[in-house]
């Protein structure tokens, strides 16, 4: 006899849907913080789990080539070979009463800018997260 799993399962936020755009709105304000409009971010994997959301992605410039570090303090740490162009960040949504589609209802629970190694291996025990968010 078949019992399916009682682990649930992550779901891709895909493009067109309002709630992909919230959250990415909230995942990359702290580049904006950092890069201003300079930095953009490919996104290899945005996927929700609850309240949680994990978004793997790479960063492009505004031309879609590599992005300029030049004038922040990345820009050593890319000189020195010790950035990559990967972001990551873990959201987790304020409220059950929040509104999915609104940015104001997620925060940025963590994150890595050009992290050279797994940043978010111990994300799923720091903040108590399923590891199938992951992938891992």
């Amino acid at each position: 006899m078949y019992t399916p799993s009682a682990r649930p399962f992550p779901q891709s936020l895909n493009p067109g849907d309002p709630v992909r755009e919230a959250v990415l709105q909230a995942a990359t304000a702290r580049l904006d913080q950092e890069f201003g409009d300079r930095v953009q971010v490919a996104v290899e994997q945005l996927d929700r789990l609850g309240p949680w959301v994990f978004l793997h992605g790479t960063m492009r410039g505004t031309e879609a080539g590599r992005p300029y570090y030049a004038g922040t303090v990345y820009e050593n740490r890319r000189a020195d070979g010790v950035m990559s162009d990967v972001y990551v960040a873990l959201l987790k949504k304020k409220s059950e009463t929040g509104v999915d589609d609104d940015a104001r209802s997620w925060r940025v629970a963590d994150c890595a800018i050009g992290p050279t190694d797994v940043a978010w291996l111990t994300w799923p025990d720091e903040h108590e997260v399923p590891q199938e968010l992951f992938g891992f």
